[in-house]
């Protein structure tokens, strides 16, 4: 596809980490499908060539929050196809540390857009969030002190709780997954 450039070794080892899918299978389609180290196999539809795949956009979703600046592109650079991740509508790269161990800094995540989140929104979930600034973060919801307010909350320890007026929230994505780069 143009536009589009092609799957790095690098993109295949961390795809066949995070899936016990062989790398050898995934890269060429050859030998088994699932990596010696004891993985079990994934649940996937009876064809597996049908798995759709979904556009990986090389950029940053923080971990923290973070700006969105225009240089930064906004076409997809690759395609990544693993089954069971089917329902994301997009992957991205994710940078800072806040997440930790759950998400770190470089693993690539699978979001899906919650269109309609202002009329409900299930607590105590990962979600990825865009705010009217141009700021984006991942953190866990939480209710807030009022209606009209949301707390963000880290795993890591060492951030502090954050409350989010739901006006400033332009959109919001659940975390479907996460590659591990390590």
């Amino acid at each position: 596809m143009k536009g589009l450039s092609p799957f790095t070794k690098r993109d295949f080892v961390l795809i066949s980490k995070a899936t016990g899918i062989s790398r050898e299978w995934l890269e060429f389609g050859e030998g088994d499908m699932m990596a010696k180290q004891g993985a079990t196999a994934p649940q996937v539809e009876e064809d597996r060539h049908t798995v759709e795949g979904k556009p990986f956009y090389d950029v940053d979703f923080a971990l923290g929050f973070n700006g969105m600046y225009n240089d930064e592109p906004n076409v997809p650079s690759k395609i990544i196809r693993v089954p069971g991740y089917e329902k994301a509508d997009f992957w991205c790269r994710t940078s800072g540390d806040s997440m930790k161990p759950f998400i770190s800094n470089g693993d690539i995540i699978a979001l899906k857009e919650i269109e309609d989140w202002q009329s409900f929104l299930p607590m105590n979930e990962v979600y990825a969030i865009m705010t009217t600034n141009d700021l984006r973060t991942v953190k866990v919801v939480r209710k807030g002190s009022d209606d009209e307010h949301l707390t963000l909350h880290a795993y890591n320890e060492e951030y502090e709780d954050q409350e989010i007026s739901k006006s400033a929230i332009t959109k919001v994505f659940k975390v479907i997954g996460a590659l591990k780069t390590m």
